[in-house]
């Protein structure tokens, strides 16, 4: 679970704030909750004394009675491990003083490319905090969860009528048509094939004219078409 920390007194910045993080979550599949307050209040203090994992702080530079330094630095009294970002009205305004003393990992500017900026700020903070992003199932009273960067394709089984995930080392056979597997997948996964889906992250080559793909670690996949060349290319 990943909880993202908004505290911004304008409702407009607010709301565009909370849209980006759930624009950039549902690419990702992964669980989360967002936090909103418009001031320093007992709750936001209350939250932050707690210190519980996996927060991302997102602070309005400009606060009632305050400045997102102040909080920066009453987040740092408890909590050295979670990602501060500051949002500004004005680009250029990265302190470098702050920004060492207070380990935050950027300010943004809202009026220049917001959206992009935390996108990628926001794939920083998952690796500071671990996340480790999973394609997660169930079969009867067992739960599985394979990290996303481990798989290299899964694939349809004609014979089981059941998908393959494949991994480095082993293979999965979930009861899930291809289709409602792409659904609990990142964008990162793309067909190939009408019966194959590669994580593009781990791919080395398309070799268009053998019909096969090659993933970084020498595996090869016979599952490329060339009525999936769009999808591959995007």
């Amino acid at each position: 679970m990943i909880n993202f920390v908004i505290v911004e007194d304008n409702p407009r910045h607010m709301l565009r704030t909370k849209d980006i993080i759930v624009n950039y979550m549902m690419k990702n599949k992964f669980e989360f909750d967002i936090l909103m307050f418009e001031g320093v209040t007992d709750s936001l203090m209350d939250l932050v004394r707690a210190h519980e994992s996996n927060y991302i702080y997102i602070l309005d530079f400009e606060l009632p009675r305050t400045t997102a330094i102040e909080v920066a630095r009453e987040i740092r009294k408890k909590d050295w491990v979670s990602p501060i970002i500051i949002f500004t009205v004005n680009g250029g305004m990265a302190f470098e003083t702050f920004k060492q003393r207070l380990q935050i990992l950027d300010f943004v500017s809202k009026q220049f490319e917001a959206e992009k900026n935390l996108f990628e700020l926001f794939d920083i903070c998952f690796q500071q905090l671990n996340v480790r992003k999973s394609f997660k199932y169930k079969i009867g009273k067992v739960d599985y969860s394979i990290d996303y960067d481990k798989i290299l394709y899964i694939y349809k089984d004609t014979i089981e009528r059941k998908s393959v995930i494949v991994t480095e080392r082993n293979e999965y056979k979930i009861p899930l048509n291809l289709v409602k597997v792409k659904e609990l997948l990142s964008d990162d996964f793309i067909f190939t094939h009408k019966a194959c889906i590669v994580n593009r992250n781990r791919v080395d080559a398309y070799v268009w004219n053998q019909g096969k793909v090659i993933f970084d670690n020498g595996t090869e996949a016979p599952f490329l078409s060339r009525t999936h060349k769009k999808d591959v290319n995007v």
